[in-house]
């Protein structure tokens, strides 16, 4: 087995993952995830904020000693970034400073790209037995759906649209998430025609949290929450249970949250409005996604690559 890293660097939080790995297994040395909000008020901005990018830079940072603890060096980590680097117009200053003082190569992944990623790691969990999922990936400013035959390992349908939770926040406390969502909606209804199913595999922080959140943890039990399924019903009612109450409340019922505590109503709020688009009402959590994808797949492939 061979000792990699994989780092995924999203719109709201950076994940790294460290396992010994062969064509088929990991054995998980280290698994951390930070939020971060490299993608906070990007729509109004345009560009990465320096808060944003400094914090984004401390956790990259402390992921590299991670690295070279396990004797890794920090050019041969796959370091991947989605949507939020995919428009801000200072991502490359922030790619070339990550480069130049910590060694990682960041590599900026397509829409496409993101879901074959995805869905490789996805279908690393052997619990699911359905000869095709759609799966669902909310992340800071984009969300990917995935249609995937898992015998063939083939991607049957997938599509990216430019909202995330970051993004519904933002869009929110600026009066114009209706507009928004009612336009994103419009202009992707034929993609989202192809979705309609009564099962959603969910991916990614949001629904993961949501997860333990339906679990009543306090503290993020990945064993716990990877294969949970429950109704859309289910997640209606957490919803209304937890949709009056602050940040600050969020963060002290449920302290694994941390920064995510920010954005948790609103990844809720958009998961409910996908899943009436597509006409689901079971879910089922998956704690594996990207980090696993590209950790078992090693190099990306050219054609998945945005040059910034």
């Amino acid at each position: 087995m061979k000792k990699i890293a994989s780092i995924d660097i999203g719109s709201n939080s950076i994940l790294l993952l460290i396992g010994e790995v062969d064509k088929e297994n990991i054995l998980v040395l280290e698994n951390e995830a930070n939020v971060t909000g490299l993608g906070r008020d990007l729509d109004k901005n345009g560009e990465f904020l320096l808060e944003s990018m400094n914090d984004s830079f401390k956790v990259l940072s402390s992921y590299v000693d991670l690295c070279i603890k396990h004797h890794i060096n920090p050019c041969d980590v796959v370091v991947t970034a989605t949507e939020a680097t995919r428009v801000a117009n200072n991502a490359p200053d922030f790619i070339a400073k990550v480069n130049n003082e910590l060694g990682l190569n960041i590599t900026v992944l397509t829409g496409e790209g993101e879901a074959y990623y995805s869905t490789a790691g996805i279908l690393f969990d052997s619990q699911i037995q359905d000869e095709q999922i759609s799966i669902m990936d909310i992340g800071g400013a984009s969300t990917e759906l995935i249609k995937v035959d898992t015998k063939t390992k083939k991607i049957l349908h997938s599509f990216s649209m430019p909202i995330g939770a970051v993004r519904w926040n933002n869009w929110k406390s600026s009066g114009v998430l209706d507009e928004k969502l009612s336009e994103i909606f419009d202009n992707y209804s034929e993609s989202l025609e192809k979705f309609h199913t009564s099962k959603l595999y969910c991916v990614a922080g949001t629904m993961t949290s949501v997860g333990s959140i339906y679990l009543g943890h306090k503290n993020f039990k990945e064993k716990d929450v990877n294969g949970l399924e429950f109704k859309i019903e289910s997640l209606k009612d957490l919803h209304e249970r937890h949709m009056d109450k602050t940040v600050e409340e969020m963060l002290t019922i449920y302290p694994f949250l941390g920064k995510r505590s920010q954005t948790i109503h609103a990844g809720i709020e958009l998961a409910m409005a996908i899943m009436e688009k597509v006409g689901n009402n079971q879910i089922y959590i998956s704690t594996y996604g990207l980090r696993y994808g590209t950790l078992l797949l090693g190099e990306i492939k050219g054609e998945f690559i945005i040059n910034r």
